[in-house]
Order: C-alpha cells, then structure tokens, then sequence
C-alpha cells in the first residue's frame, strides 16, 4: 500500500504516523521529490492544498484522497469527480478555533478596536463610542459544528443567537431561534452581527446580495469567515463605502491572497485576516487522529468517515 504524504510533517508527528502504519510504504514530499514510478502506483493521498488534474493524470491508481480541511469543495476538480476516487476530509475540528476568531472578531468591532489601533498609528486621541454586546443579536449563517460551538460561547456571554441551518433539525437550548433558508431574511434584519460559517459549494456563492444587505440594520456589522464566494466583492466594498452596514470583518475571499487592487484594503470599517481564521499552533494534534483512523480502514477495506458525496460538494 503505497501512500504519499503531500504535506509537512515535523519529526515526531511523521515518525508517529511510521509506526501506526507498519505495512504501508509512506512517502513525504512534494511532487518534484517525489519518483514519478512510485507516483503511478500510489493508492493513497494525503493532502493540504488541491490535486492538479495534471497531477491527477499521473495517478491511476489513485482510490483515496485525504484532505486536512473540512470544506471539501476545491478539492473536487472534475477530474476527481469522473473518477472512482474517495474524498474525505478532516471535518469537526475547527469548531473551536473558528468560533473564538469570530468571538474576537465581534468584540473587536464592538469595542472599536480596528479606530483604536489606527488612532495609535497616527499618534491620535480620539472619543470613540464602544458598545456592549450583551444583549444584542448574534445571527449565524451556517449552524454546522462550528456555529454551534460559537453559538454556545455566545450565549454565554448573553446575546441572543438566532441561526439557520441547511436542513431542519431540533433546536439546541443555546440558540433562540433556528430556522432553514427561508429564514435569513428575517436574521438579517434583526441582527447587530451576522457570522458567515458556510461550506463553499455553489449553493451557497453570492448567497448575500444587495437585498440580502439592505435587509441588515445600519448599524450592524457582517463577518465572514468561510464563505469566500458569498458574497460577491465589489458590492461588498460598495455596501461599506455607502454605510449600508456598520463594518466588516473579513477572512474569506473569493480570490486568495485578496489582490492588492482591493477596495476592501482601503476602508476604514473593515477588518482583513489573511485566511487565518481556523488556524491553530495545534495543527496535527486533532488532524492525525483522523487521518490514521481512515488510513487503518482503507488499509483493512472498511468504510471510511467524513466522505465527501460529490455531488453535494460536502
């Protein structure tokens, strides 16, 4: 069982992984290290970024591809659509991480912190008004692991949390209300911070338009963490221009790095993170525990978790 580690393992985590799975030939590197011989029998994949079809091309007897990432939907190149090859990925993992960076995100726009920093810059006393978030509404786009695990600190830090979700489920005693899509209307409206945690699949690109923004109090403010193509930029940068919103917190794009030719660099009411939102110095902590489960049942022909249906795109 030959299995190619396209990604970057410190020492210990590598040497870890050697010893879970004995009998298998692992191989870490990048496709330029890599034997093209070996690449061509190579039945397994695991993986940080995409597969290039013209990578994929190379590998015929390709059967499983492990990604490190929830989302899933870059991954599915047409080339792994057409052909018979499991995708599975590292879903439930980020729910911590991306919940504390949109509670940072909250209360640094709350507390005016974005103003402050720029003041501090310029050498700059200014009287600026923050407000508290106790009781106001959080609405989150997306109550998928990691809404749930933000709704829960954020209720716990008293706002009221109204969310929608993909399909009907029970509603969880830290959410107020919870409703399917026909629900965002109303979430927009009565919401002071709108989180965006939604899977990238064209279901949900430009899911926020110019209604969807005019619904949301001027006063409000939108933060996008995952969905890099919901909303489409230039009316972004146009809703903040005009103050149809209060501000923004932004770490998804639709292109990445965000081009320097951005509008979205300029303004005053944005906060931008360079993709850093389910990022973590824990990185392969919670990833191989994942990874090595999979590896013992593809090695044992059983069936594996987290696949990918790719026609849903998750």
């Amino acid at each position: 069982m030959r299995i190619w580690l396209r990604i970057k393992l410190p020492e210990k985590e590598l040497a870890s992984l050697l010893r879970e799975a004995p009998k298998c030939e692992l191989r870490q590197g990048d496709e330029d290290t890599i034997d093209p011989q070996w690449l061509h029998e190579a039945d397994a994949v695991f993986t940080e970024e995409p597969l290039p079809d013209r990578l994929l091309e190379q590998m015929p007897a390709l059967k499983w591809l492990h990604v490190t990432r929830g989302g899933l939907s870059a991954y599915l190149t047409p080339l792994v659509r057409a052909r018979p090859i499991q995708v599975t990925g590292s879903k439930g993992i980020h729910g911590t991480v991306f919940s504390e960076f949109a509670l940072a995100c909250i209360l640094a726009l709350a507390k005016k912190l974005p103003e402050c920093m720029a003041g501090q810059t310029k050498r700059r006393w200014q009287k600026l008004a923050p407000i508290e978030v106790e009781g106001k509404t959080l609405g989150i786009v997306g109550l998928g692991i990691a809404g749930s695990a933000l709704a829960r600190k954020a209720k716990a830090l008293g706002l009221r949390v109204i969310a929608t979700k993909r399909t009907p489920t029970a509603k969880p005693d830290y959410v107020d209300e919870l409703g399917t899509s026909e629900f965002l209307p109303s979430l927009l409206s009565r919401s002071d911070f709108v989180v965006l945690l939604l899977a990238s699949i064209p279901s949900t690109v430009n899911i926020i338009g110019e209604k969807e923004l005019r619904l949301m109090k001027k006063s409000a403010y939108l933060i996008n963490l995952t969905g890099g193509q919901a909303i489409e930029e230039r009316l972004l940068a146009r809703a903040l221009k005009e103050n149809w919103i209060a501000g923004a917190a932004l770490d998804a794009f639709a292109r990445q790095p965000l081009p320097e030719d951005s509008e979205l660099w300029e303004l005053p009411n944005v906060i931008i993170s360079p993709r850093i939102g389910g990022l973590t110095e824990e990185k392969w902590s919670p990833l191989l525990p994942i990874f090595v489960d999979n590896l013992k049942r593809f090695i044992a022909g059983k069936p594996l978790r987290n696949v990918v249906d790719k026609k849903l795109g998750y």
